[in-house]
């Protein structure tokens, strides 16, 4: 009696008692098991569903994607800039990525030569299929961009709010690193392509006239210019790989985008089917564009100014004659280019209006013959006949123009001829000397 607890209360259990907690804990076991099973019934009709509704809306659900997804996840946990420092790396032998291209090292990428085997495999053959092509690089892929894009846009959302939020600040966050990368290699190229003729070739000429021979000279001359030529070009090629992988990427993210808030919208109200089908087609070109060609803007000043400062110090105060000319050329290529985006503008609207009025005519056609509209309508519809007619034969008359003049007589040339004989001109004319140094 001493050890037993006054305090507390003892039941000594009884057989009957027994069978009871053990029927209960059954119970209570059964009742666990089931709950799970309709735990797991409910999370695989769950996928099942958000399968199916993403199938209805198109959305890729191969696991391929999603292991790629995961594969740049943890790409992602290395380092941002993980992938692109490694293409950074004059030769890579590695041949873990699927496409090529991202096996491709500095050299490799400058070259081309990661095309080689395709190259072979059409000289082989004679031709390619789809199945003789890669698929598409990871990093390239729309779902991965359009993550990245839309992780950029709810991010400016945050940081400026719905009505300050600009998706063109988003759109050069996307592209800012490559951008920057693809004008440093530009200015390499202009570089290069300026010193070779201004400090190389005209050591050469110098030589040239000189009586004495001097082999080791001369050698590092011409080697002088072999790698000028080989910089100008590699650096070049570099450059157009680097835009045009950018633009397939913005544009992929973008139409993606883009795509998933069209199927999100319960209705389209006053838009149009054919403006839809231009923000996926024209405005989704003109993004892939703007990436690829819109870092070449910044050559165009170093270039310029390059030219501007040797002008004057060889030629004199002519030179200043030669970079006006160059200079004024630029309205009149401006002009031309406004000419090409106005009647790119009409054409675009006129064609959606012409197949506004067809989808009009293909979906309202019963009734259309049930209340003898049928003269109306053609009525309407060769009305914008003409207008189309003329637009388009003024904008084929333009591209025909430009064309032209861009086979023919090209307009760089062209400013540099025209530049070249106005200072050669003028510097005649003051009785300058002019030899062939300084002419070449």
């Amino acid at each position: 009696m001493k050890d037993i607890d006054i305090g507390k209360e003892y039941i000594i259990p009884s057989p009957g008692y027994r069978s009871v907690r053990e029927r209960a804990d059954s119970v209570q076991h059964e009742e666990q098991e089931e709950s799970n099973f309709q735990h797991s019934k409910l999370k695989i009709e769950c996928q099942d569903a958000l399968e199916a509704a993403a199938r209805a809306e198109g959305l890729p659900l191969d696991t391929s994607v999603h292991s790629q997804l995961r594969m740049l996840d943890e790409e992602h946990h290395k380092g941002k800039y993980h992938h692109g420092l490694n293409a950074l790396k004059p030769i890579r032998t590695t041949s873990k990525h699927q496409h090529p291209v991202d096996n491709a090292g500095l050299f490799s990428s400058m070259t081309f030569s990661w095309l080689t085997p395709l190259a072979h495999r059409a000289y082989k053959k004679g031709e390619l299929f789809m199945d003789d092509v890669w698929s598409l690089s990871r990093h390239e892929s729309s779902d991965v961009n359009c993550r990245r894009l839309e992780r950029l846009w709810q991010e400016e959302l945050k940081e400026s709010g719905p009505d300050d939020a600009s998706l063109r600040r988003v759109v050069w966050i996307f592209c800012r690193t490559r951008l920057i990368l693809s004008i440093v290699s530009l200015m390499i190229t202009q570089l290069a392509g300026f010193s070779g003729p201004a400090f190389v070739v005209k050591h050469l000429l110098e030589y040239t006239q000189q009586s004495e021979s001097n082999l080791q000279y001369s050698l590092f001359l011409v080697f002088g210019i072999f790698m000028t030529e080989v910089v100008r070009s590699w650096s070049l090629a570099l450059t157009w790989a680097l835009n045009y992988r950018t633009g397939v990427r913005l544009r992929g993210a973008v139409l993606t985008m883009a795509f998933k808030k069209i199927l999100k919208l319960k209705n389209i109200k006053e838009k149009s089917l054919g403006e839809l089908i231009n923000v996926c087609s024209n405005d989704g070109q003109r993004m892939f564009e703007a990436a690829a060609v819109g870092s070449l803007l910044a050559g165009g000043p170093i270039v310029a100014i390059l030219g501007m400062v040797y002008n004057v110090i060889i030629l004199g105060p002519t030179g200043f004659l030669g970079s006006a000319v160059f200079i004024l050329f630029y309205p009149a290529m401006m002009f031309v280019s406004r000419l090409t985006a106005y009647f790119r503008r009409k054409c675009v609207a006129t064609t959606d209006e012409r197949v506004q009025k067809m989808n009009e005519v293909l979906n309202y056609i019963k009734f259309i013959k049930m209340y003898a509209w049928v003269k109306p309508f053609s009525q309407n519809v060769q009305s914008e006949f003409p207008e189309f007619v003329n637009v388009s034969f003024a904008a084929d008359a333009h591209s025909f123009v430009v064309w032209c003049s861009l086979t023919l007589c090209s307009r760089c040339c062209c400013t540099s001829s025209a530049r070249t004989l106005s200072s050669f001109r003028l510097l005649c004319v003051m009785h300058n000397g002019l030899d062939k140094q300084t002419c070449f």
